[in-house]
């Protein structure tokens, strides 16, 4: 796999590993609740420990079954989480290490049962064979909850071309 499709692949993880650096996020004029924003967050920081872990099969226990667009990334829906899962996979393949930076992040409360976190920062991950990928992402994260638990139903994210 060339360095571009690596990078493509890590930046792709994005929508369902992201979540916050609390000390550098950006709340102005969010509408979510205290205790909703802080409940989200704290899901979005356990996503974020899976992906810097490359654990893909933790990452995915915060994702919820959908068959009707779990993810688009750069263009490309992704329907169900079976096609997320599996692009999920083919990110971490080759990677040693991963990363994320939010500059900003924003939860908005879309209904008592949905929320919708923003954001957008950089990633960087490095390869089994020592190159070290960068890039820019911004995304869009649908939350719903069930059981007490907030869970991903579905992401979209977008990333300029490799650096």
């Amino acid at each position: 796999m060339n360095s571009r499709t690596m990078l493509v692949c890590v930046a792709s993880v994005l929508g369902i590993l992201a979540t916050v650096n609390v000390s550098r996020a950006q709340f102005s004029g969010d509408p979510a609740p205290p205790e909703v924003r802080k409940a989200v967050l704290a899901r979005l920081a356990e996503i974020q420990t899976a992906a810097e872990s490359l654990n893909v099969e933790k990452v995915f226990s915060y994702v919820a079954e959908n068959d009707q667009g779990s993810l688009v990334q750069n263009g490309r829906l992704l329907l169900t989480r079976k096609e997320a899962l599996e692009s999920t996979r083919l990110g971490f393949q080759g990677l040693q290490s991963l990363e994320y930076r939010f500059d900003e992040q924003r939860i908005t409360l879309l209904s008592p049962t949905v929320a919708l976190a923003t954001g957008e920062g950089a990633s960087s991950g490095m390869t089994a064979d020592g190159r070290t990928l960068k890039t820019r992402f911004a995304q869009s994260i649908v939350f719903v909850l069930a059981d007490g638990e907030w869970k991903v139903f579905h992401a979209h994210r977008s990333f300029p071309g490799a650096n």
